[in-house]
């Protein structure tokens, strides 16, 4: 395998001192999404968790802004166990990140699932990295770009950056003292929304989120708008009030 260069090395140190020092903790998988991206790079990445037995899942954060409005929770409830590398992961304790290519046969290319992706997000080649997970669940980031193959290079790569990624949720427990808080996923809210309404809770504008979240004024008026619909709510007052009633914030 290729060994790794020097930029590469800052590249995963950067990424490390990303985690360890970012003070809030629920921008940190939207954070690292941006990163992946930019890093190896790819034209997406998909935060993705998923129960196998069940047959569902949710993309919980990606990169870049405009999957928010894709329709990625319908192509995993439709064509999760199409997908060659899920169905790996699934049945493997293998966590080794690899390649479509070196996973997929001639079928997959003609699959319903893979047009269904490629129309829906552009998907081409993809990476996968696994993550830690409970049994019967799959956790990961699914990464693509067009055209362009994966390298031993970028391999090596995801294999440090997907060590790096299983740290996460035990620094976030361990450093930030996150109190145990309800399960977002329950009611579908992303990782990017709920960055959102903790940010709509510090009392912040559209136009002041989108500045700390490095996103659009528009983007975060659609997280505000997707969390309102979500919760069932209209303005930001009940919204926080019905938020700290599920217990999705602190009381």
């Amino acid at each position: 395998m290729t060994a790794l260069s020097g930029q590469d090395a800052r590249r995963l140190h950067d990424l490390a001192m990303a985690i360890l020092t970012e003070r809030e903790p629920v921008r940190v998988w939207p954070l690292l999404m941006d990163r992946l991206t930019t890093d190896l790079p790819v034209d997406l990445a998909v935060l993705i968790d998923l129960d196998w037995k069940a047959g569902t899942g949710h993309a919980q954060t990606g990169s870049p802004d405009w999957l928010y409005e894709a329709p990625l929770d319908a192509l995993i409830h439709a064509h999760m166990r199409a997908h060659p590398l899920l169905r790996h992961y699934a049945h493997t304790a293998d966590r080794t990140p690899l390649t479509m290519d070196e996973m997929a046969d001639d079928g997959w290319w003609k699959s319903e699932a893979y047009h269904a992706g490629k129309a829906a997000i552009g998907i081409d080649r993809q990476l996968a990295l696994p993550l830690n997970s409970r049994p019967g669940q799959i956790r990961g980031v699914i990464m693509s770009r067009s055209g362009r193959g994966f390298t031993d290079r970028d391999l090596e790569y995801a294999d440090l950056a997907r060590s790096l990624l299983d740290t996460v949720a035990a620094h976030e427990k361990a450093v930030f003292g996150l109190p145990q808080l309800a399960d977002p996923a329950e009611y579908a809210i992303t990782p990017r929304e709920m960055s959102v309404l903790a940010l709509l809770d510090e009392g912040l504008t559209a136009h002041a989120i989108g500045s700390r979240l490095r996103i659009t004024e528009r983007t975060a008026i659609k997280h505000k708008e997707n969390l309102y619909r979500k919760l069932r709510v209209h303005d930001r007052v009940t919204a926080l009030k019905k938020a700290r009633a599920l217990g999705l914030l602190p009381g």
